[in-house]
């Protein structure tokens, strides 16, 4: 018998090494600059129990094992942009297990309804995200 577990872990920050600005572009609309230091980073809205329960609801948790994943613990991590509008957009996949872990992660971020974005000076802003997930397969 195969036991499956995922864990869902909610551990977003921003993500250094972009360029930014100067905050007069803060007022300008067609900003696209990726902020790295913000006063608020982006969420899921309604925070971090109802992010588990859409998780748990829309991920496919043995995606491992239908792919050959050996027993072991595999953290995942997913980094992508949260628009200053909430949308989710440029998905990098930081490891590289394969067996479709960071595939299905992908997926999942793109159903998702959009964040409350991250913002500075009281003002919405680009930024981006690390989201990790970890799957853990045991065999038993």
């Amino acid at each position: 018998m195969t036991k499956i577990i995922f864990l869902a872990v909610l551990l977003m920050s921003s993500f250094g090494g972009f360029s930014q600005t100067t905050d007069t572009n803060l007022n300008n609309s067609n900003d696209t600059t990726i902020y790295t230091s913000v006063d608020s980073v982006p969420v899921f809205p309604g925070g971090r129990l109802i992010w588990n329960r859409f998780v748990e609801t829309n991920m496919n948790a043995g995606v491992g094992t239908d792919n050959g994943a050996k027993k072991g613990v595999y953290k995942v991590v997913i980094k992508f942009t949260v628009t200053k509008d909430g949308m989710l957009k440029d998905f990098v996949p930081v490891t590289k297990y394969g067996y479709g872990f960071e595939e299905e992660v992908i997926r999942v971020l793109k159903l998702s309804p959009n964040w409350i974005p991250a913002k500075k000076n009281g003002v919405n802003v680009n930024s981006k995200v690390e989201q990790p997930m970890t799957f853990v397969i045991s065999y038993g």
